[in-house]
This record gives C-alpha cells, structure tokens and sequence, in this order.
C-alpha cells in the first residue's frame, strides 16, 4: 500500500480586494467605451469594483462608463481580463444601497440601464398591427415610437425578428412614445439577441 504525503495548505487565504464582494449578482449592466454600448453580466460586485462578462472585451488600462440597476453610470477602469471575463475597478467608492433599492426612497427609482436601438418592430395592441420603432431596450421593457395614442395599462405583444413574440402592457405614454413593460422579463440570452 503506498502512502502520499499531504499537501501543505495555507492558514489563510490572502484577498487581493480590500472590499468585500457580493457574489451572485447575475445582473445586466452596460458598458460606454468611447461613445460604444456594450451589454454585460455583472458577476461580483463591491463599492470599489465590478467582476463582469461581456464579448467585447476592453484592454487593460482602458476607462469605461460602467452601468447597472441602482448604480451608475460611474467611471471605471478595466485592471484584468481572462477571456470573456473582465475586472473593474471604480475611480472613486459606490453606494451599494441603491443596487437593491427598487424604489423605497423618495424620488428614486432602481432601474435596469437601457440600450439605445434603432430597430424596427411590429407591436400588435387592440387587435390591430402597428409599425413601431424600438427606441431603447432593457430586460424589464422597452421604449417604442409610432403605436399612436394607447392608454396605460393596455395589453399588447411586441414582435421582433428572430425571437418569439413578447407580451406585456403599455405603462406609460408621452410625446408620441410609449414604454412597454415586458411580462415576463427577458432573459438574459435573449436580451442579448436582441442587441446583437
């Protein structure tokens, strides 16, 4: 019988990041590089910086506006990459409340970043076709032009190319828009399609 001998293992672990992390975010955020858009997942978050995912990925050194539900836009600097994952650290501390805060204090609102979009869409309401423009997207809905006048509250289903068809309700209207809130959610790979 043959006997290894054990591994030596460290009393503690060193932490190369002062803050403490909140892991699990699995979050949608958006990246600004140089007036470019870029979707991301956020996958640890702390107030001094950001561990998320995204295809595009930016080179070390680079500053980027960094965006997600209750934080941001803020400015931060890519310090590593290892294939699609990217670290970040904020120029200056964030306030972690707001990430989780959906509306509790007055005249806030957490909301998910929104990605500018000049598709164009069908969006069936009232039982009538319309041709509408996607002016912005997030997870939680979208922003379309063109529907005419429909009252809040109205049920609808928004048809894009290359997904199934999204049903939800008109929340608001202004200025010939409308913001349409999705029912469910979208998931995060279709999001992602989408803004392909």
């Amino acid at each position: 019988m043959t006997f290894m001998a054990p591994i030596a293992v460290p009393a503690t672990v060193t932490e190369r990041r002062e803050d403490e992390r909140y892991r699990r975010v699995l979050a949608t955020g958006k990246l600004n590089l140089d007036g470019c858009e870029m979707f991301c997942f956020v996958r640890d978050l702390s107030v001094g910086g950001a561990k998320i995912e995204t295809l595009t990925v930016p080179v070390i050194g680079q500053q980027l506006q960094f965006e997600m539900r209750g934080l941001g836009p803020c400015t931060a600097r890519v310090v590593w990459n290892r294939g699609f994952l990217v670290g970040l650290a904020f120029d200056s501390p964030q306030d972690l409340a707001t990430v989780s805060d959906r509306g509790t204090r007055q005249g806030y609102c957490a909301r998910a970043p929104r990605f500018a979009t000049n598709r164009l869409a069908q969006f069936r309401v009232a039982g009538s076709m319309v041709a509408v423009e996607l002016v912005d997207l997030s997870a939680g809905g979208a922003r379309l032009r063109g529907a005419g006048l429909i009252r809040p509250d109205t049920p609808g289903c928004l048809i894009l190319d290359g997904i199934p068809p999204r049903a939800g309700f008109v929340r608001w209207t202004r200025d010939g828009d409308i913001g349409f809130k999705f029912a469910p959610i979208l998931d995060l790979p279709t999001l992602m399609q989408i803004l392909r």
